[in-house]
């Protein structure tokens, strides 16, 4: 009986390092997203509370946590296209996106408090376009 407990164990700590090991690690603070007029320093740490899948949706259902202008995503960078591959769009369509942009998840999070919704959503002097 006791073998068989420890066996378990074991097992159940090896099943949680391999997820542990296999999860995608967040690159470093200060990620430097510069393909917008106004460029914004992304920092990981801030956004830790948030599912990673939020903003790195799966592509033809699979899940590789690549950069938003990756070939074939959000690589199109002109701010007057309105396609699915429109980097500007992916991270300022405040309503109607299939997935969470960073305007429509900062203006959910500030809710109805004006002062906050222009500092994380403000297109100047706000957190992300200081």
């Amino acid at each position: 009986m006791k073998k068989i407990f420890i066996l378990g164990l074991v097992l159940l700590v090896s099943a949680f390092a391999l997820t542990a090991i296999a999860a995608p690690k967040a690159p470093e603070d200060g990620m430097k997203m510069e393909l917008t007029k106004k460029p914004v320093v992304f920092n990981h740490s801030t956004h830790s509370k948030i599912e990673c899948a939020a903003c790195h949706h799966p592509v033809n259902g699979e899940e590789t946590y690549q950069p938003c202008a990756t070939a074939g995503c959000h690589d199109v960078l002109g701010t007057k296209d309105k396609s699915v591959n429109s980097y500007y769009q992916a991270m300022h369509k405040a309503k109607g996106s299939k997935h969470g942009t960073c305007v429509s998840c900062h203006q959910e999070t500030a809710g109805d408090d004006k002062e906050l919704k222009k500092a994380l959503a403000g297109c100047a002097k706000s957190k992300c376009h200081p």
